[in-house]
């Protein structure tokens, strides 16, 4: 049988007789632990008319059992029949076609799977980006925190600014977006998107694409949300959220990996889905580790709701990004709210809210330029047991003798202190101190370093200073002579 693929993606295969064409069609053609399963249907049209369905069923289409319950079905329909055999369509005609249509049709579905030889692009393309640096046009986020820290209110903003074109806060690409809303009412989601496009300066009223099934689980709409896209040109989808993803257990990779591709066949829309964290841990999603694999980008939420009265910090910092530069900095917003729910948000200024723009992550690099030059001098073991990462790693860096030069050796530890140039760079100065005057702690704390009283504010000048100046700058450390397994901070020192 000749098979070819539909717009919808099913593999439909057609018998011609004198004045019928009998239309044989599988969609969902999947290998299961029994065996090869599809929903099966058969039609049929005359010659310049549109197709009638005659019946369909989905089952294991290697048993013979399933095919013949799904031929008697249609042939048991006297007006059916009495057609079919009028253009000389017997009953054992149709068994036989549909066997042969099923014999081939798993063998046609895995032949678009085979591989073939491609070369490389011509030229260097930068990646496009629909909420930058946060999605990945085509591509699928994870934003992930605890519950109750504003993850339905930035998803929503997400929403707007993509659908209204709104750049005050990200720049975007506009084109329209699609509001999954698994979690609330209709009624309370109504509220939210009033407040937020007054808040933007738009209508109240403004509509957005919306499919809202408080207490859903994604396989039962993800049909729909399908739809959607290819019926609107979607090109930006945001779920809220991953718990609801149906699939079962999301400890499991299973069920994560289900749940993944179900997310990855809304392409060529990108996606997001709002995700939590585990009790007491919000460095990363709850679950499988496959959701953070097969995500693009995902992205540490924190908020700050206690600097300022009636107000919610909200910062988001990329904390996985494929073949995307890797942002250090975090983007943050400030949302305002009243009696009657959210009265507006803005972009925050500099470090208005303490408790996200004390989260900032310096790379492992700069944790050892600080450390260094709050100690004066110190060796790589030293170092490595206080910030928390392999001694190779930090010895490669201490390599580096643009920034770092050897100043003798405790015992047979080789120690390093700052280059003079460095400092004079930063437009520093120290008071006289010895090395007995300053300790370092042999805990991680977080990676923080301990310091004596009085040295907290220079420390906190210092570094303020340092990162200002050499984050303009890209600098790299030498070629290791040794392998080890570095972290990826470490390819953009400082």
């Amino acid at each position: 049988m000749d098979y070819h693929r539909t717009q919808s993606g099913a593999i439909q295969s057609i018998v011609e007789t004198e004045s019928l064409d009998i239309i044989y069609q599988a969609s969902n053609v999947r290998n299961e632990r029994t065996g090869v399963h599809a929903t099966v249907s058969v039609g049929f049209r005359e010659h310049g008319r549109g197709a009638i369905p005659l019946d369909e069923d989905t089952y294991n289409v290697g048993r013979r059992e399933d095919r013949e319950r799904l031929v008697n079905a249609i042939y048991k329909k006297d007006a059916i029949k009495e057609i079919l055999l009028a253009n000389g369509y017997e009953h054992a005609r149709m068994s036989m076609d549909l066997m042969l249509f099923q014999r081939g049709l798993y063998s046609f579905e895995i032949g678009s799977q085979e591989a073939e030889r491609r070369g490389g692009s011509n030229e260097r393309l930068q990646k496009s980006f629909v909420i930058d640096p946060f999605v990945v046009e085509g591509g699928g986020t994870i934003i992930f925190a605890p519950p109750g820290r504003g993850k339905s209110w930035l998803g929503m903003l997400f929403c707007v600014t993509v659908d209204a074109g709104i750049n005050s806060f990200w720049p975007v690409t506009q084109g329209p977006a699609l509001f999954v809303n698994l979690e609330r009412s209709a009624d309370s989601v109504d509220v939210r998107l009033g407040d937020i496009n007054q808040a933007l300066g738009l209508p109240r009223s403004r509509p957005l694409l919306r499919l809202d099934r408080r207490g859903r689980s994604l396989p039962d709409v993800i049909d729909g949300i399908q739809r959607t896209v290819e019926k609107e040109g979607v090109k930006f989808v945001l779920v809220d959220s991953l718990s609801r993803m149906g699939y079962g257990n999301l400890i499991d990779n299973d069920p994560a990996n289900k749940a993944m591709d179900a997310l990855n066949s809304l392409s060529p829309a990108a996606w997001a889905v709002l995700a939590h964290t585990p009790r007491g841990d919000e460095s990363h999603t709850f679950g499988s580790q496959m959701f953070d694999a097969a995500a693009d980008v995902t992205v540490q939420l924190m908020t700050d709701d206690k600097t300022k009265e009636n107000m919610l910090g909200i910062g988001l910092r990329v904390d996985k990004a494929n073949d995307i530069s890797k942002q250090r900095g975090i983007t943050q917003i400030a949302i305002e709210f009243d009696n009657f729910g959210l009265k507006f948000v803005r972009q925050a200024r500099g470090n208005e809210f303490v408790e996200i723009s004390s989260q900032r992550k310096d790379s492992t690099a700069q944790q050892v330029m600080n450390l260094v030059r709050t100690l004066g001098k110190a060796d790589a073991g030293a170092i490595a047991e206080s910030i928390g990462v392999d001694r190779s790693t930090v010895s490669t860096i201490l390599q580096n003798p643009e920034y770092f030069k050897a100043v003798g050796k405790e015992g047979r530890k080789v120690v390093y202190s700052i280059r003079d140039s460095v400092n004079e760079l930063l437009g520093i100065t120290y008071p006289n101190t010895s090395s007995d005057d300053k300790t370092i702690s042999n805990t991680h704390n977080n990676n923080e370093v301990v310091v004596l009283e009085g040295q907290q504010e220079l420390l906190k000048t210092e570094n303020t200073q340092q990162n200002e100046v050499l984050d303009s700058k890209e600098y790299r450390v030498p070629t290791p002579t040794v392998l080890h397994n570095d972290e990826e901070d470490d390819e953009r020192l400082f």
